[in-house]
């Protein structure tokens, strides 16, 4: 007697492989502006907090944000520390560098989430923007760079102690790095640098946004400041 064998489809193979990569709705490449929206509506506790972030140059500098509807410039000498609202998107301007003369640079942030230091400490632990030589000089070299800033999850952190700065870790074009990042830890920002400058000609450009920024003291400010909290 013969036994039938009923085929099975080869697309239910490919439904298996699938599953084995659960779907990622959001990607770094997406409009400006939707990572931090999406974020916000997920966790609505956390629109507008503001997060302290430190923006660091290869050595010294200056960087400027714009903020409000006439982009007003607030100036602050690299590092610069200020408070971010979480959810939106901020334009900066890095400036007086060294290592660049006469070079100027808009890049953007956008706030994801915010952290959760111990109260009163807040200005001492922000999210570090650490834009390097290397990166600069991608830039000026015509390429864009996009940079997802993440929280280590301590169960899989790299279990190194960092010098000089943060670790940065370089990815293929094709890699969703909002997706990597979720898997490392907890995306805290989406930074880009390219090589886009404002049009003077056009007021009403929207290349700088409305969003409201708040200078903080250095790191070095605060522990003058305060000793006793910061053996």
């Amino acid at each position: 007697a013969r036994r039938s064998r009923r085929a099975q489809p080869a697309r239910s193979q490919c439904s298996l492989a699938r599953a084995a990569e659960p779907f990622y709705p959001l990607d770094h490449r997406a409009p400006v502006g939707v990572a931090g929206r999406w974020s916000t509506l997920i966790r609505p506790q956390t629109f507008q907090y503001p997060q302290t972030v430190r923006v660091s140059l290869p050595s010294s500098g200056e960087v400027t944000f714009y903020s409000g509807p006439e982009a007003a410039a607030i100036a602050v000498p690299a590092p610069a520390n200020v408070a971010l609202a979480v959810g939106q998107v901020y334009r900066f301007r890095i400036a007086e560098m060294p290592e660049y003369p006469n070079v100027e640079l808009f890049p953007s942030v956008e706030v994801l989430e915010r952290l959760h230091p111990p109260e009163g400490l807040a200005e001492e632990f922000p999210i570090p923007i650490d834009l390097t030589a290397e990166e600069i000089e991608m830039v000026l070299q015509e390429r864009m760079v996009t940079k997802v800033i993440y929280l280590e999850d301590p169960m899989t952190a790299t279990p190194v102690v960092e010098q000089g700065g943060t670790r940065v870790e370089d990815l293929p074009p094709t890699a969703n790095l909002l997706q990597v990042a979720d898997r490392k830890g907890r995306p805290m920002a989406i930074v880009r640098i390219g090589g886009r400058v404002p049009d003077v000609r056009n007021v009403s450009d929207e290349f700088f946004p409305t969003a409201p920024v708040q200078v903080l003291p250095s790191l070095e400010e605060s522990a003058a400041a305060n000793p006793e909290t910061n053996p």
